[in-house]
């Protein structure tokens, strides 16, 4: 067909034409559902996502804005295969088309089981499943309970306390469980108690955070991010009884003790007050049995100790002592006496065979020794001269002479 007169042409820009486009795609597909691999996957600073889907022959712009994202339970990633419902519409600064996500389902998977996967990820590496099990009073005085108010689990809960265990102060806490912004809800109340608690301002033993059983939906607020947040920070040890023994959640993860049931957070962390008493009892005999056995050897000592001399007499144990010094002290001047003179006999002896051997005796019979003037014993008379000086001793003194002839 030839194109129109100059004068009937409409000559558009290219906002206007856009603008048309815009209207016409959202009119005529105001509601579409598409199924792609997702390719190209990004977050922006403004919260908005942002990516591409695709299949083996054709590709597809889209945008999930902020709003919208905030209410998906997952986070999609490259590769991930999609179901995605929006409208259509065209994005006027670079002239192409988009699909405004409005939901966004995995395929092949469900978004809950999807989303709490990608959640134990997230919180496996930061950590949280690996933290060490606090250890719980064994008798607790003051614990807090996280639940609903209206529900059979917290009926069961202080029952068991009030029959096993009367004597703990029970601190509820209530609390929706499930449904829109029930976590925020038990993570609240669990932040407040742990504050109470950090500040000593209330201090709890444990805290139990839980509900009765349910469908897998009615429990999901124990599977949020911000219910472990608060149970991971917790300042005192927390105890997860949610639903029955089957059910899991990611609280049960987190918590430093996961109970069955919550009858059984009571049951099984609290002790039976008739098995204390009891056991107290079989204490106090044992005690008094050994009482009773100390008290009877502490008898039989001191009646030992008092049949002693020394404790009955103690002033004649004295006297005795005194007299056997006495004796001792005679003795040893005896044998000193003893000792003395059969040392001077002894001296007696020597002295007598010294004197018989001395050279004076010797003398007194008439024999004499003489001596040159230096001293030395004369034995030979060839050995001195004319004019030398000699001392001779005798038995009463000494004579001095010199030498004429040779």
């Amino acid at each position: 067909m030839p194109p129109a007169p100059q004068t009937e042409r409409e000559v558009l820009s290219i906002t206007a034409l856009t603008l048309r486009l815009r209207a016409h795609l959202e009119k005529q597909y105001s509601s579409v559902w598409v199924a792609g691999e997702v390719t190209g996957f990004k977050k922006q600073a403004s919260g908005h996502w942002y990516l591409t889907l695709k299949d083996a022959n054709a590709q597809l712009s889209a945008v999930v804005y902020f709003g919208v994202n905030a209410r998906l339970r997952f986070e999609p990633h490259d590769g991930m295969q999609v179901i995605a419902g929006g409208r259509l519409s065209v994005w006027e600064p670079r002239g192409v088309y988009q699909l405004q996500v409005e939901a966004l389902e995995p395929k092949g998977l469900g978004a809950a089981e999807l989303a709490l996967r990608q959640l134990k990820d997230r919180l496996r590496a930061k950590g949280y499943f690996e933290r060490k099990s606090r250890p719980l009073q064994r008798f607790p005085r003051r614990v807090a309970i996280v639940t609903s108010s209206k529900g059979a689990a917290i009926h069961d809960m202080l029952r068991q306390f009030a029959t096993r265990w009367p004597f703990c102060e029970v601190i509820v806490r209530p609390c929706r469980v499930q449904g829109e912004g029930a976590g925020q809800e038990i993570a609240s109340c669990i932040r407040m108690l742990s504050e109470l608690h950090r500040s000593r301002k209330l201090q709890f033993h444990w805290i139990i955070v839980g509900r009765g059983g349910g469908s897998a939906e009615d429990l999901m607020a124990f599977n949020e991010e911000v219910v472990a947040d608060a149970i991971h920070s917790c300042s005192c040890p927390v105890i997860s009884a949610v639903g029955h023994e089957a059910d899991w959640t990611i609280a049960d993860e987190v918590a430093d003790f996961r109970a069955a049931t919550p009858s059984a957070a009571v049951s099984h962390f609290t002790p039976l007050h008739d098995d204390v008493l009891r056991t107290f009892n079989e204490y106090g005999g044992r005690l008094r049995e050994n009482m009773a056995r100390r008290l009877q050897f502490a008898r039989q000592t001191v009646d030992h100790l008092a049949a002693r001399p020394a404790l009955r007499r103690p002033l004649q144990r004295l006297r005795d002592l005194e007299q056997r010094l006495d004796d001792a002290s005679d003795r040893l001047n005896r044998a000193a006496l003893h000792r003395l003179a059969k040392v001077n006999e002894q001296l007696g002896a020597v002295a007598a065979r010294l004197e018989s051997l001395s050279p004076l005796n010797v003398l007194s019979r008439g024999y004499s020794l003489t001596r040159t003037a230096e001293g030395h014993l004369l034995r030979d008379a060839a050995v001195v001269q004319p004019g030398d000086v000699l001392r001779t001793r005798v038995a009463n003194g000494e004579v001095t002479s010199r030498v004429e002839t040779s």
